[in-house]
């Protein structure tokens, strides 16, 4: 708890929050399986603690202070180092912190957190990041996966709480770096830390689905107004404005079911649109795109998807328009489980009409997405899949009647006769029962519905139209998108059902705001695991529930941005500690006027009671009062549930990196005036049951 600390600037970002239609329920555990047999249930999340950050506690703690004093800390933090436990990619080494658990276990530990930072192994480190490599993202995401999913596999069973890094806010172009050279991210905060937390998330997630996962701390700020520092929070948290992630999906479900994904964006803050697309059912070798073009005020997109577990090559032919020039021929490496995108225009220069072929030996997704200012006058964007026959089945799992949206049905009968179609509205949760609809068809002819009509406002609708005839089917939308985004999308329906959908195309914030639409036409429930892949090969999933003749709407961007990759937010109030609470309460106000619902909990605040440079701002007295009412108590006050103080005893007189002492005992084990009130505290919050003895 250095008194230098980062100051740095960052950008309030306006947050445009789209909430999702229907998502599934946070899912709350009991703590029996990590409690003993017998006791009482309660979840982590509603735990009130007050905890240690314990350092070396077996060495230190169990040889240095009694156990009548160590029985008090009742909840743990433990910081685990990534190169401490992955000595090499397919070695892990839990020696050392299997002794540290059973330690506080052994002294009967209520709860536990583990802190999981870098170092990063020297094996796994990323060589783009230089000299900040230790501590900076991996080469290789599935490293930090395996990390991450070994420590919950070990230490689950007693573990309720994972922070993510510590303070990722400090990183390598901060204020305090420039200053002092002090960092503890050694990427951009921006862009790198997103990752880092989702890829924790999942790999805990599939191993403690109860254990609650924090985002660390995002300080970037050592002013002492206590009404600052939530910035680069908010900024994060703002899940369509925040810098932004490419990202691919595949959905795959244990019944046939129908996946669309609508988009909405406003464009590098020019071009405002959306546009939808239906996903492929099966990788390919070949795919083509007839139009496209890189005239003025057009810019046209190739997202690529390599769904195999191995690097290929695609080979791209563009063919361009009378007297722009002959074919021209690209290749691309496209790496394992991953997206490449590329912008058209820069591949084949500007002022060409262009279709494009790609081929590869091995199966692949592609997608073609465009952005325009048509004619100067309309903006917007659209992304192709076409039908390539007639059917007498077609879904949609996307569609919606709500204000500022207008949704049509055009039915196209190209048969020399009359045909009878019937139609069947599925709607979101709350919106009222399936309805079905017949309609008579005109010979070799076109009809429009406008569905607004059919089934009335403020509906979120999923479409099977079905006839004993061939036909063709498309649903074309025009919108005004909350006031501000302006546009129109059209989808040819899917022809069927099934157990698999690919979506190379996708990104979430840059001003975008993605969905997932999934429709199920059973009349049971159907389990569906989505499978996210971004551009540096990172891979996490979701598993989701649909309910029976249903469709269900996912928000991609709170799913998988800040919002659904943390449980809870840590937060480090270095400030004055009469100031503490205040602090608290503003940053809390800040997140719920953000519409960030998460709790905050509070995983490193101390104060000093000794320093070696400057001895006269400091005493025990002071840290006594920062412990008791005036600090601990008026975080308490504003409604902080969870506190871990730093920490437990000091280090050696002149051994201290900045100079300050925090710990509540002497390096001796005496403790010092604050410890009798941090016991005080323990005798009047709440009293969990113990963890098991060892793990």
């Amino acid at each position: 708890m250095a008194g230098e600390r980062a100051l740095k600037a960052c950008i309030v970002v306006g947050v445009t929050f789209i909430m999702l239609a229907s998502m599934t329920a946070a899912l709350v555990v009991s703590r029996n399986a990590k409690a003993g047999a017998g006791t009482q249930a309660a979840s982590a999340a509603d735990m009130t603690i007050l905890g240690l950050d314990t350092r070396d506690y077996a060495k230190r703690m169990s040889n240095l202070v009694s156990l009548s004093d160590r029985q008090w800390v009742r909840h743990h933090k433990i910081v685990v180092r990534w190169s401490d436990i992955h000595k090499a990619k397919n070695s892990f080494d839990f020696s050392y912190y299997d002794k540290e658990v059973n330690a506080r276990l052994a002294d009967g530990s209520q709860s536990i957190l583990l802190l999981l930072q870098g170092p990063t192994p020297e094996w796994a480190r990323d060589p783009a990041y230089g000299s900040f490599s230790h501590n900076a993202p991996p080469r290789d995401w599935s490293d930090w996966y395996r990390f991450c999913s070994k420590v919950a596999e070990q230490y689950g069973a007693v573990v309720d709480f994972y922070e993510i890094w510590n303070e990722p806010g400090w990183d390598q172009d901060a204020y305090a770096y420039r200053q002092w050279g002090v960092y503890h991210f050694g990427g951009q905060v921006e862009t790198d830390y997103l990752p880092m937390l989702q890829t924790a998330h999942a790999a805990i997630k599939e191993k403690d689905p109860s254990g609650q996962v924090m985002c660390g701390a995002l300080i970037y700020t050592l002013d002492q107004n206590p009404n600052t520092g939530a910035d680069l929070t908010v900024q994060l948290y703002d899940e369509v404005n925040r810098p932004g992630q490419d990202v691919s999906m595949r959905v795959t479900s244990d019944r046939p079911i129908v996946a669309e994904r609508p988009m909405y964006f406003n464009y590098k803050g020019a071009w405002n649109g959306g546009h939808d697309v239906l996903g492929a059912t099966s990788a390919a070798k070949e795919w083509f795109f007839a139009e496209g073009t890189t005239r003025d005020n057009f810019e046209e997109w190739l997202c690529l998807q390599n769904p195999n577990p191995n690097p290929i090559q695609v080979t791209a032919t563009y063919m361009f328009g009378p007297g722009q020039g002959g074919n021209t021929v690209k290749a691309y490496d496209l790496q394992p489980n991953s997206r490449t995108t590329l912008m058209v225009n820069n591949e084949v220069g500007q002022g060409k009409d262009v279709s494009v072929k790609i081929t590869s030996a091995s199966d692949f997704i592609a997608e073609r997405p465009m952005y325009f200012n048509y004619n100067g006058v309309w903006t917007g964007g659209h992304d192709v899949v076409g039908a390539t026959s007639a059917a007498k089945e077609w879904f949609f799992a996307e569609g919606t009647t709500r204000g500022g949206f207008d949704q049509y049905l055009c039915l196209q009968n190209p048969n020399a006769n009359p045909i009878d179609v019937t139609m069947t509205f599925m709607f979101g949760p709350g919106q009222g029962e399936n309805r079905e609809m017949a309609f008579r068809l005109d010979p070799t002819s076109r009809t429009t519905f406008k569905v607004n009509d059919l089934v009335g406002p403020d509906k979120d609708v999923s479409v099977k139209i079905t006839s004993a005839s061939d036909f063709i089917a498309e649903r074309p939308m025009y919108f005004n998108y909350n006031g501000v985004w302006t546009g129109g999308h059209c989808v040819v329906g899917a022809k069927a059902s099934s157990g698999t959908w690919y979506f190379a195309e996708g990104c979430t914030g840059y001003s975008i705001q993605e969905y997932l639409c999934l429709q199920n036409p059973h009349p049971e429930a159907v389990t569906a695991e989505i499978t996210f892949m971004m551009t540096k090969g990172e891979v996490i999933s979701r598993e989701v529930l649909l309910n029976p003749n249903s469709r269900t709407t996912f928000d991609i961007n709170m799913l998988i941005g800040f919002h659904g990759s943390s449980d809870m937010l840590a937060i480090h109030p270095y400030k004055n500690y009469w100031e503490w609470g205040e602090h608290y309460t503003y940053f809390t106000q800040q997140m719920r006027a953000h519409n960030i619902g998460h709790e905050v909990a509070v995983t490193e605040v101390g104060w000093p009671h000794y320093s070696d440079t400057q001895p006269e701002l400091y005493s025990e007295e002071k840290q006594a009062e920062a412990i008791g009412s005036v600090g601990v108590g008026e975080l308490l006050g504003a409604g902080c549930r969870k506190i871990w103080l730093y920490r437990d005893i000091d280090e050696e007189p002149g051994t201290s990196w900045d100079h300050l002492y925090f710990g509540l005992f002497k390096h001796t084990g005496e403790p010092h005036p604050s410890w009798p009130i941090y016991v005080q505290w323990q005798r009047q919050l709440p009293s969990y049951p113990n963890l098991p003895g060892s793990l």
